[in-house]
């Protein structure tokens, strides 16, 4: 009986026949017996839909910005912003919302010219000339050829920005305060 043992381990070891399931170790490969479990099947994809053609999308309803000087923006200026298809485009909207705000700021400086005495008029003049220089060079810096044509934007935006800003300092400045 020994030696049987022997003999069925050595014919085991040798691969030439395999017993079932019932016995130690796997199947040799190649072996009829030799099962190789198929890969996992993909999960099943959804159906893609085809894109419909749509009408046109109404407008975006304006945003309400959180900025108070933005805020101050004319509803023309917003959709003059949404339409423009270039950087041209952008700079014009800016140009024309800047022309708004800088005629409403010449009326607040001449009503509160025309109500000071020569000593607050000088001192506004001086005021008012000294802010030119400074918008004018505060917004210069935007511009620049090495970043590209968005800093002619952001140059545009910036002069809009400090002409609304004086604007509304100027309208809020104090009117005359009687007999000086």
């Amino acid at each position: 009986m020994k030696g049987l043992a022997v003999v069925a381990s050595a014919a085991l070891v040798a691969g030439s026949a395999w017993a079932g399931p019932q016995s130690a170790g796997p199947p040799p490969v190649g072996s009829p017996h030799f099962a190789q479990t198929p890969p996992p099947a993909a999960p099943p994809q959804p159906a893609v839909k085809p894109i419909e053609r749509q009408a046109a999308l109404p407008p975006p309803k304006p945003s309400t910005p959180t900025d108070p000087i933005i805020a101050r923006y004319s509803p023309v200026y917003e959709g003059c912003m949404h339409k423009a298809a270039s950087t041209l485009d952008m700079i014009d909207c800016a140009g024309r919302e800047n022309d708004r705000w800088d005629a409403r700021l010449n009326r607040a400086y001449q009503a509160r010219m025309t109500s000071f005495n020569d000593r607050q008029r000088g001192a506004l003049k001086r005021a008012q000339k000294a802010w030119l220089l400074f918008r004018d060079a505060d917004c210069a810096a935007y511009e620049d050829d090495d970043w590209g044509t968005i800093s002619k934007i952001d140059a545009s935006q910036c002069v809009l920005r400090r002409t609304v800003e004086r604007a509304i300092e100027l309208e809020a400045f104090p009117a005359d305060h009687g007999p000086g």
